[in-house]
């Protein structure tokens, strides 16, 4: 009976050791705490490891998931997720651990899945909002013509049906350092070199536009052939209707020739006649480059005696180099055709000219 109260009293003497020692540290938790950043996931692992053989391991892996719920309460899934696996790879028959991470992963899962769908939709609505923006972008191209305000800067949207330009009145001057024509006459062939300078200025109203070009050359040197001057002149009327369409014009004026001046042993030759033709003006052609093309009828074949037929033709591209404030610098190249048939032969003068000058046609 005194062996049996004996023990009685060393079990109840030891009872409060035993528990003290399978209670957790005050401080463990505090070190949980200090460990639970995701840069800190490593030591966080050492510290569950070092501790796995105490008696009160269970009490810190509960606290450590006690922790990862707040993570997921405080929507921060992913870490929630990297804690759960760090209890789980020391101790894989944590059931659980192993539930929750199930959990927060089902989650994770279920964000990033409508996180994919929203951004796939925002892809689609901003895929929608270009298509759409380029179909309004195609259909002002084909609609209106754009021009650039060099004050300002800003472009301005012009109808087609009404005409290229905001301003009423465009105008050019142009010197042509380069010119050089090819002439056929009377059998021989020669190429001659000189100078050229024209002009033009047009009024654009709201139905129709009008306006006049002045051209005149003279070759005074000769690279092949005899040394004569030759020269040539026009001044052509030309309008067209912007409700039948802006870029044909009809043309009407005068054109003369002279040739063979300088040579004493021939009379030189000079035709005058009247113009009336048809062609296409301020056709775009790229960003800064204006298209002009031409088919004239000289009627002074009919009065002159022995020719039977006369008529030209021309091409020209201008092109914008520099805008200044009030005017533009341009330059331009074109090519000039004049024939005249008789019943004895023919002459044929083309010329090549590059031009250089300046003109607003805003």
């Amino acid at each position: 009976m005194k062996n049996i109260r004996l023990l009685a009293l060393v079990a109840l003497m030891l009872l409060p050791v035993a528990f003290a020692q399978s209670k957790m540290p005050d401080d463990m938790s505090r070190r949980v705490d200090a460990l639970l950043a995701p840069e800190n996931t490593q030591d966080l692992r050492k510290l569950l490891t070092d501790n796995q053989r105490a008696a009160w391991y269970g009490e810190l892996e509960s606290y450590v998931l006690k922790k990862a719920r707040q993570m997921v309460v405080q929507n921060d899934l992913d870490h929630a997720k990297q804690i759960c696996l760090t209890v789980i790879d020391i101790n894989l028959d944590n059931q659980e651990a192993v539930n929750l991470y199930q959990s927060v992963n089902a989650a994770i899962v279920k964000r990033d899945s409508a996180a994919k769908k929203a951004a796939e939709a925002e892809n689609l609505e901003v895929f929608k909002q270009q298509a759409s923006e380029a179909k309004i972008k195609q259909d002002l191209s084909k609609t209106y013509k754009t021009v650039t305000n060099t004050s300002s800067g800003k472009k301005v949207y012009l109808d087609q049906d009404f005409n290229n330009h905001y301003s009423s009145t465009t105008w050019d001057v142009m010197l042509g350092l380069v010119n050089v024509k090819a002439l056929v006459r009377e059998e021989a062939f020669s190429v001659n070199y000189g100078l050229s300078l024209n002009g033009s200025l047009f009024y654009h109203g709201e139905d129709f536009t009008i306006g006049a070009d002045i051209r005149g050359d003279a070759t005074v040197l000769a690279f092949t052939g005899p040394q004569t001057v030759t020269w040539s002149g026009s001044g052509v009327m030309s309008a067209a209707s912007n409700a039948l369409n802006k870029y044909l014009v009809l043309r009407l004026g005068a054109f003369s020739a002279g040739y063979g001046f300088g040579v004493a042993s021939k009379e030189p030759e000079v035709f005058i006649s009247p113009v009336l033709g048809a062609g296409f003006r301020d056709v775009r052609f790229g960003e800064t480059g204006l298209l002009e093309t031409g088919v004239d009828w000289y009627a002074g074949h009919l009065y002159t005696e022995g020719m039977i037929a006369a008529a030209g033709v021309h091409l020209g591209l201008t092109v914008i180099l520099a805008e200044m404030q009030d005017f533009d610098i341009h330059v331009r190249m074109a090519v000039q055709d004049a024939f005249m048939l008789y019943s004895s032969g023919m002459t044929n003068d083309t010329k090549v000219t590059l031009a250089i000058g300046v003109g607003n046609y805003d």
